[in-house]
């Protein structure tokens, strides 16, 4: 994740792969300008950048490449406007459900069922 993206940042993802060395992170984002910002370097160590014409679409193609090729990139975080970075956002446990109400014994009508009385046997 980049704490401080291009002004005007649409979109962004953050990738990582594996490697002997301990690892890589990718950023991808675009900006409303046109531009596609990369980001990279070893894993928590991200210190180079380039841009380049481009829009959403041609993102896309850059993270699918990077997904499917020979480092297989895994996603990590995402980035919206909105939002923020995912892992960023606060997460609020979902509501518990209130515990429901004990099942109580079986009640037994005397009328319906006069029978279902308790038989000794001594």
């Amino acid at each position: 994740m980049i704490p401080h993206l291009q002004p005007n940042t649409t979109y962004a993802v953050h990738l990582r792969a594996s490697s002997t060395s301990g690892g890589k992170d990718w950023v991808g984002s675009v900006t409303a300008n046109g531009e596609i910002h990369t980001y990279w370097g070893r894993t928590n160590q991200i210190n180079q950048h380039a841009a380049k014409p481009g829009d959403i679409t041609a993102l896309r193609k850059i993270i699918s490449q990077k997904q499917h090729g020979k480092d297989n990139y895994i996603p990590v975080d995402e980035y919206t406007p909105q939002y923020g970075w995912q892992s960023q956002k606060k997460q609020t446990p979902p509501p518990s459900l209130p515990k429901a109400p004990p099942i109580p014994a079986p009640v037994v009508d005397w009328v319906e069922a006069p029978n279902a009385s308790i038989k000794w046997d001594f």
